[in-house]
């Protein structure tokens, strides 16, 4: 069953989490992955006009505070 849709004021900060596919060691810190982490975070912004306040990625999850 799908998540209702949400208001959100305008110039209101989320939160924002993610897992990994069934909570899996995939985010193996490296130079690489900070790399690729932040070549998909830039493009993201770029293309949807969020404003990223912060973001931290873990091996299991990540964590992003935005403004839509």
């Amino acid at each position: 069953m799908p998540r209702p849709l949400r208001f959100v004021p305008e110039h209101s900060m989320v939160e924002v989490t993610t897992r990994t596919l069934h909570g899996r060691l995939l985010l193996k810190p490296s130079p690489e992955l900070t790399e690729l982490v932040l070549g998909i975070v830039g493009k993201a912004q770029a293309l949807y006009g969020m404003t990223i306040h912060a973001f931290v990625f873990l091996s299991t999850h990540a964590h992003f505070l935005l403004s839509p």
